[in-house]
């Protein structure tokens, strides 16, 4: 009987969670790299058909010589409508709304605004029966009060600033100044933002994104199991959902105009960038993961980038780290060690239920090989007298 390694302490798990959290710091820095582009005043829809054509396109030649075995020889059309799906959803609908809600916030606004992707894909995945879910078992539990505390402190990073770190350090020790100052500043932000149509409008956009992102990530995993061919998959939804921006700009422009395609020489640098950091890494990591361990564990890792964002937001673009961000990324990390947690003792109790059932079937071969079956000279005919 072979013997059956545990997720947890395995080199591929290890691996599974050094790529997705290498793949939040990669949406980190595009989200930086986007932002700083689209404050000039580039077309965030340009930015999609140039970053996804390009990044499509240089995965080719890796889906071609590396996933000739596992890439399918035929195509059913049921497969090609959801390569449309996927690419209209995750790339052409989910980009679109991150773009432009990021052009009316902030980067760390908006990358703290998908972290609601877990609590919808865990909900859609138990509703799908994807996701076991006992809310009697303690390991349930954990994932519900894991995701509930993810959620809970990307909404802090977002909305409770308060006080800068530099000023509340001073005040520490005299509770009163710290309680007042937090409470103006927590006034003062919501007064300040509530006030702004752009900011509400980019709430609005990212919230859309949210959804089409969640509803994606469920598609992705069943497109997974029937093509189960990462590097090809992110290069077809690319390439498709490039396209599909592209004919969505000469629907809203009424016809083709120069100037909602051009980029100055940083934009052009900007996107290259965001192809190769994006289309040709991080994603084809993301679909890796997703195979392997489903929507709900890979979402669960997208606080790591709201909290690279918020650390080099501060470090490039120069924004304040404040109390908020601060109390929103412990926050964040608590519940995302109670997710891991539960999906750890989830994958140990079915390794222990495999183990058992390998340890049956062996038992039962043994006892076969130790008293075979009858031979049909052996077996006494009741009906034929014993003396004659």
């Amino acid at each position: 009987m072979s013997a059956i390694k545990r997720p947890s302490c395995s080199l591929e798990a290890l691996g599974i969670y050094a790529s997705l959290v290498g793949v939040q710091i990669c949406y980190a820095v595009v989200g930086i790299l986007a932002g700083n582009e689209l404050s000039k005043g580039a077309s965030p829809l340009a930015f999609i058909v140039y970053s996804n054509g390009i990044g499509g396109l240089v995965l080719i030649p890796f889906a071609f010589f590396f996933e000739k075995k596992n890439r399918p020889t035929t195509v059913s059309l049921t497969l090609l409508g959801q390569f449309f799906l996927l690419s209209l959803g995750g790339v052409c609908g989910f980009q679109a709304f991150l773009l432009m809600g990021l052009k009316d916030t902030s980067p760390a606004f908006a990358s703290a605004m998908p972290n609601l992707a877990p609590a919808i894909i865990f909900i859609l995945a138990w509703v799908l029966g994807m996701e076991k879910v006992n809310v009697m078992c303690i390991r349930s539990r954990a994932k519900i009060l894991g995701t509930v505390i993810c959620v809970g402190g990307a909404m802090a990073m977002s909305f409770l600033q308060g006080p800068t770190l530099a000023q509340f350090w001073p005040l520490w020790g005299q509770s009163t100044s710290v309680s007042n100052t937090i409470t103006v500043h927590l006034v003062e932000t919501i007064l300040h933002e509530g006030d702004s149509g752009n900011h509400i409008r980019g709430c609005i956009f990212l919230i859309s994104g949210v959804i089409l992102l969640s509803t994606t990530m469920i598609l992705q995993a069943a497109t997974l199991k029937k093509y189960p061919a990462a590097l090809s998959l992110t290069s077809i939804t690319a390439i498709l959902g490039s396209i599909q921006t592209a004919v969505l700009i000469i629907i809203l422009d009424k016809g083709i105009i120069p100037t909602s395609w051009m980029l100055d020489r940083t934009g052009i640098l900007t996107v290259v960038s965001a192809a190769i950091i994006f289309n040709a890494m991080a994603f084809p990591l993301q679909l890796w993961c997703l195979q392997k361990r489903g929507p709900v564990f890979v979402t669960v890792f997208s606080p790591v980038s709201t909290v690279c964002s918020a650390i080099l937001s501060s470090l490039v673009l120069g924004d304040t780290l404040r109390l908020g961000s601060l109390m929103g990324v412990i926050l964040i990390f608590m519940g995302l060690y109670l997710f891991l947690w539960g999906k750890s003792q989830d994958d140990a109790t079915q390794i222990k239920i495999a183990s058992d059932e390998e340890a049956n079937i062996a038992i039962a071969a043994e006892g076969e090989e130790h008293h075979p079956p009858a031979s049909s000279s052996d077996v006494v005919d009741v009906k034929t007298p014993l003396l004659h």
